[in-house]
């Protein structure tokens, strides 16, 4: 994942000077609310924390993270130990039906995009309630990639602003790409660990693979896979719709000066 260069915007970018003119509202803060501060669509944003504060910390770091890691672990193990456990064709490091670097390719992916649909839900829930705030001390992109990785190239901005099943689609199929893409940054330092890491506790074939036990190599291989990823990726994923959030928040509150 990109990270770019903490600093306050103070100036709008040309793209928001465009949306504005062309009349594109995607204003979050704008809309009719009570005494409370809530919007009538139910949102209640914090402004943007200008650092991490000891919410955030909690939020991304133990909440995210942990909850993640049991959770991944957990339901790896479980998979591996109804997959490998009592294989009469044995467990290889490479060779088919039952090989683990086959596995943790397929593993890694789908737990990278599963991972990224639930936490954009339930952290832009999480934002839109109050519950934590956005973070607003990354300057805002105006490259042309970076605008559309974070998906500030668009009016629908929010997935409670989403309408219609067609946009549903085109936002899933927008995150799920972009889970893929983080995906691809992690898999060789992950895939190349691994499989050194298994290589260094199997056995040693003459036609140059590796065997394990069906019980408990694959099943413990698979839950520290998932502790790994889970606390590793879970808040980078947090982070994206944070600071995403608090870009589109500040950008708006710009936009009525």
């Amino acid at each position: 994942m990109t990270v770019v260069a903490p600093t306050v915007a103070t100036e709008p970018s040309s793209d928001e000077a465009q949306n504005k003119e062309a009349g594109i509202n995607t204003d979050v803060e704008s809309q009719p609310q009570d005494d409370n501060g809530v919007k009538d669509d139910g949102s209640n944003y914090r402004k943007p924390a200008e650092h991490l504060t000891t919410r955030l910390k909690v939020k991304i770091f133990l909440i995210d993270s942990l909850s993640s890691a049991v959770i991944g672990s957990g339901i790896n193990f479980g998979v591996a130990y109804a997959t490998y456990n009592n294989q009469a064709a044995g467990v290889h490091l490479f060779s088919f039906p039952n090989a683990l670097a086959a596995d943790c390719s397929f593993t890694l992916l789908a737990q990278f995009i599963i991972t990224w649909l639930v936490e954009v839900f339930i952290v832009n829930n999480d934002l839109r309630k109050g519950w934590v705030e956005p973070i607003g001390f990354f300057r805002e992109p105006t490259g042309k990639f970076l605008r559309w990785y974070f998906l500030l190239d668009r009016e629908d901005q929010m997935p409670h602003q989403v309408k219609g099943w067609w946009n549903w689609i085109r936002f899933i199929w927008s995150n799920v790409l972009r889970s893929v893409m983080l995906f691809l940054v992690f898999f060789p330092p992950t895939f190349g660990v691994s499989i050194g890491a298994l290589t260094a506790v199997g056995t040693k074939t003459p036609h140059g693979d590796w065997n394990f036990p069906d019980t408990y190599t694959p099943q413990i291989y698979k839950l520290l896979l998932g502790i790994v990823i889970g606390a590793i990726a879970t808040p980078l994923i947090s982070l994206y719709t944070m600071v995403r959030v608090g870009w589109i928040l500040k950008a708006n509150e710009r936009a009525q000066e």
